[in-house]
């Protein structure tokens, strides 16, 4: 093997069909020239393009972004080099593929066992079993797994795929059988128009149209969401309470989406809903902000107002409260720090949308409730987005994550001045170690193209012309301002809530300050911003309020922040003001003189 250079090899995990590249580049894929014809359903012409570069082998994508051109269970971002003694995995509308980069490619090929599976937790890593190709599905309901949660590797290689990608080539084809017409009517409802908005797909329906969730163990098995989902029907019988019931007689308590048939949150029809979208680059510290976000107004809600700020359904907001308890509960940096937001992540869940099965950011909901009545309670709706869903050139069709800003009734913008080449300039030698992970400032600095991409998204989804405004209140967070403290005028700066009471002028005040600041340091943040909306604030805000702490983990190094001295500034004070814009009755104000 001495001297025996690197070569690229590609295995069909379906047919157990194996080839060594020797021509390049080589095109894989559904289009009539590629070199290796992958089977598609449709006429969808999903391809890439291996490049040999050097002694690795780049793999570039004709379709960034697409749900349907998969490499290792995501959609292709950038192209992808495969390095020496590397294993990818690439799916065609789901179709399973494997590339080998070696000396030996074909020993790898050869150590997997055709049609035998090895099915897993996609996420723990748990073994569930072995099985055939056709029996993946019977295994999976026999264990009482969640479909959403499995993959499935090749016997013999450590490649696993989602089992949601592949549901289309494990199954036989057979005469489906028929079913009452409860089960297999679909309700036609138009996406467009409702009094409602699904706070996961943000799809409109009126109340009417919600589906029930059926309740006995024996009606498992939805068209929209698998087989070890509970159905979703169409209720035609009510017990004297009203509630619906199933087909076997009992009562039903949850209803659904009738578009993506996800659960909605409990009493979500009882109470307004608003959506405020929390928008940022990548690295901003989007996670960070919405954790300490959650406990100060939890807090300050209560202190200041009586207003109890409270989970609407712990289920939906059990990912965003366990960030939350190890950022505070942590007894140090290590333990307090936050795993980045990633593309198709933990954040978020694979659902259908229009017709295809999307990546869509779960929503965390919480209710608020006014001790003085008269019916001024609502919900607000936060998502924590990987800042890469906001950059420009994914499509919405292809990833749709972002809509949820056409829908909003608060937009929420996270400047992040370490990210700045003026703010940098500004601030050099400062301690603080996030400025040393980009010691030479070669992180790409996208705020402006993103704001202006925020835009363009906002006015194409609400139909408007690109020269109108909406009229969403935009909040502008300075983020991180305590790397500021010497370059802002903080004693004109003040805490805006007075006498139990929120001061606009206060509000005003700072936001003057603020808005000069930025005009001076970075103007095509408020440039972008005041021409996306009539009603821009800007806000100083850390979630931190000191310089994060550096620690090593093995050969890597990380920061986070210390959980000892945590003391964030004035992070709840947007949200408090979008409120007080959207809900004017919630938020105590002074009597206008």
């Amino acid at each position: 093997m001495l001297g025996k250079k690197n070569t690229i090899g590609l295995y069909d995990c379906l047919e157990g069909r194996f080839q060594i590249m020797e021509k390049f580049p080589f095109i894989v894929g559904c289009l009539g020239n590629a070199d290796w014809q992958v089977p598609c359903s449709d006429e969808w012409e999903g391809a890439c393009m291996i490049k040999k570069v050097g002694n690795h082998f780049r793999i570039v994508p004709n379709k960034k972004g697409d749900e349907r051109l998969l490499v290792n269970g995501g959609p292709f971002t950038e192209p992808f080099t495969v390095e020496e003694e590397e294993v990818c995995a690439l799916q065609f509308t789901g179709y399973p593929l494997v590339v080998f980069v070696g000396r030996d490619p074909k020993s790898w090929a050869d150590q997997i066992q055709k049609g035998q599976w090895v099915l897993t937790n996609g996420r723990s890593g748990m073994e569930l079993g072995h099985c055939g190709r056709y029996e993946v599905i019977d295994k999976i309901r026999e264990s009482g797994a969640d479909v959403a949660e499995c993959a499935i590797k090749p016997m013999g290689l450590d490649v696993p795929f989602w089992v949601v990608h592949l549901l289309d080539y494990l199954q036989l084809e057979e005469e489906e059988e028929e079913e009452e017409a409860i089960y297999e009517e679909e309700i036609v409802v138009d996406p467009d128009r409702g009094e409602f908005t699904c706070p996961i797909c943000w799809l409109r329906f009126d109340r009417s149209d919600v589906l029930s969730i059926a309740t006995h163990e024996d009606l498992r098995g939805d068209r929209k969401l698998g087989e070890d989902a509970m159905l979703r029907f169409i209720p035609t019988e009510f017990n004297s309470k009203g509630q619906a019931m199933d087909a076997m007689g009992l009562p039903t308590t949850d209803g659904a989406c009738p578009h993506c048939h996800h659960k909605l949150p409990p009493g979500f029809m009882d109470v307004t809903h608003h959506i405020f979208s929390i928008v940022g680059a990548p690295s901003a510290g989007k996670s960070y902000y919405l954790s300490v976000l959650v406990r100060q107004l939890q807090r300050t809600m209560f202190r200041e107002f009586g207003i109890a700020f409270r989970d609407a359904d712990p289920a939906f907001n059990a990912i965003l409260n366990s960030m939350k308890n190890r950022l505070f509960a942590g007894t140090d940096p290590a333990e307090s720090m936050l795993i980045k937001t990633q593309l198709e992540g933990e954040m978020y869940e694979r659902l259908e949308r229009h017709d295809r099965v999307v990546a869509l950011p779960k929503p965390f909901v919480f209710s608020l409730s006014d001790p003085r009545g008269g019916g001024h309670d609502c919900s607000i709706i936060f998502y924590d987005n990987a800042g890469e869903h906001f950059e420009p050139g994914i499509a919405n069709e292809e990833s749709p994550g972002t809509l949820h800003v056409a829908s909003s009734s608060g937009i929420f913008f996270l400047f992040d001045p370490i990210a700045s080449p003026e703010f940098r300039r500004m601030l050099r030698g400062h301690d603080d170690p996030q400025f040393a992970l980009d010691k030479k400032g070669k992180r790409l600095d996208q705020q402006d193209i993103i704001m202006a991409e925020l835009e363009v998204r906002v006015k194409q989804n609400r139909n408007i012309s690109i020269a109108d405004k909406i009229d969403v209140p935009l909040a502008v967070m300075i983020g991180k301002c305590d790397i500021l403290k010497d370059q802002l005028d903080w004693e004109r700066i003040q805490w805006p809530i007075k006498d139990k009471k929120l001061i606009q002028e206060i509000i005003d005040s700072n936001s003057e300050i603020l808005r000069d600041y930025m005009i001076d340091m970075h103007p095509g943040i408020v440039a972008n911003a005041e021409t996306l909306s009539r009603n821009v604030r800007y806000f100083p805000v850390s979630a931190f309020g000191h310089s994060p702490a550096t620690y090593k983990n093995g050969d890597q190094e990380f920061i986070a922040p210390d959980p000892d001295k945590l003391d964030p500034v004035m992070v709840e004070v947007p949200t408090l003001w979008a409120l007080s814009q959207v809900e004017p009755e919630l938020i105590p104000a002074p009597e206008p003189v």
